[in-house]
């Protein structure tokens, strides 16, 4: 399916962009040839399956949960840019002047 001059002038006002000569007429045709592959998918029969989020069959083995000791604190904290009173002090994301 073709795009007509004002659906291709409406995409690039959505998309902000300014095409002109070789690279307009490439879009084009590219946009036409992913619209048909979408219209070829869209005529494939689905009736009885059930919706996925990936292709494969995935399923999730968690690895067992196992207590190990960690680092201790004050060498983590050491190895930090600045702490405080037993914390990291990091750039603030929220301005509690403006709430």
């Amino acid at each position: 399916m073709a795009l007509t001059e004002r659906e291709l002038e409406h995409l690039e006002r959505l998309a902000r962009l300014r095409l002109s000569g070789e690279s307009r007429e490439k879009l084009r045709e590219q946009l036409a040839r992913i619209i048909d592959f979408v219209r070829q998918l869209q005529e494939i029969d689905t009736t009885g399956l059930e919706p996925r989020a990936h292709v494969g069959a995935f399923e999730s083995v968690p690895r067992p949960d196992e207590v190990q000791p960690c680092l201790p604190r004050d060498e983590v904290l050491a190895a930090s840019p600045e702490n405080r009173d037993g914390f990291f002090v990091v750039p603030a994301v929220i301005d509690a002047e403006g709430l």
